[in-house]
């Protein structure tokens, strides 16, 4: 009979819960500050982000060995850098970056870095050049000889001078010369090709700039982790005032 009497008196909860929380209008300043500055705080030792980042792009070009573009390799071979990361985010392209709080002391690790990965690709990519041309050499020289002996058995079959047998026996050979002169021809214009469209490896890019510090978003969530706290807290407070009002009635 209490309970229903009480309820009847108090028609207007919610008014009444948003009208004590105006009251205390103050404590959706205090609490939300308190939570982003400890949110912020908490989140930058949890994180422990480096001042300093520094990024390099190197496109490695036509270079398709995967132990020159295998990121724990890269990693393996700068074993006194600390803050040392690789990445290979599409297939012609590594991603090279290095962290710490100086500065000068990161853009000197990553040029070091750079500087020597792009120079193990630029005497692989050198290596590879030579190694195709020489053997481009070697095919040219093959094509010339076969071309020679086209020409030869093409003009001892056109002669008139051989018999039905050196005739027969020249055309077998004429035969199988032009057939190795086509898949020379071949090979060497593929490899011409090649030559022509190979990609060598190059730096894109080499920066350093201020490490991202993720202040905004923490003070986001600090924001809206105080707001909900002072709801609670409030909404807490305002129901123990009525359950002692009502218990001492």
């Amino acid at each position: 009979m209490v309970a229903g009497l009480t309820a009847e008196k108090r028609p207007f909860v919610l008014y009444e819960y948003l009208r004590f929380f105006w009251q205390r209008k103050w404590w959706f300043l205090i609490i939300p500050l308190a939570t982003i500055v400890l949110t912020v705080i908490f989140g930058r030792i949890l994180l422990h982000e480096e001042e300093y980042t520094g990024k390099a792009v190197v496109f490695i070009g036509s270079i398709d060995v995967k132990e020159l573009t295998n990121p724990k390799n890269i990693k393996a071979k700068f074993p006194d850098v600390k803050r040392l990361d690789v990445v290979v985010p599409e297939g012609q392209y590594v991603q090279i970056t290095v962290k710490g709080d100086d500065e000068q002391h990161v853009s000197r690790e990553l040029k070091r870095v750079v500087s020597e990965y792009s120079q193990e690709l630029d005497r692989h990519s050198q290596e590879r050049i030579d190694v195709t041309t020489k053997y481009l050499r070697a095919l040219e020289k093959r094509e010339r000889t076969l071309q020679e002996k086209v020409d030869y058995y093409s003009n001892q079959v056109q002669s008139g001078r051989l018999n039905s047998q050196q005739l027969d026996d020249i055309s077998e050979l004429l035969v199988e010369s032009e057939n190795n002169l086509t898949e020379v021809m071949e090979r060497v214009n593929r490899i011409r090709g090649n030559l022509v469209f190979y990609e060598e490896p190059k730096v894109l890019s080499e920066t350093v700039e201020k490490s991202k510090t993720y202040t905004t978003q923490l003070a986001a969530i600090g924001l809206v982790l105080g707001a909900f706290l002072t709801v609670v807290w409030l909404t807490l407070w305002k129901y123990i005032l009525d359950a002692r009002r009502y218990y001492s009635s």
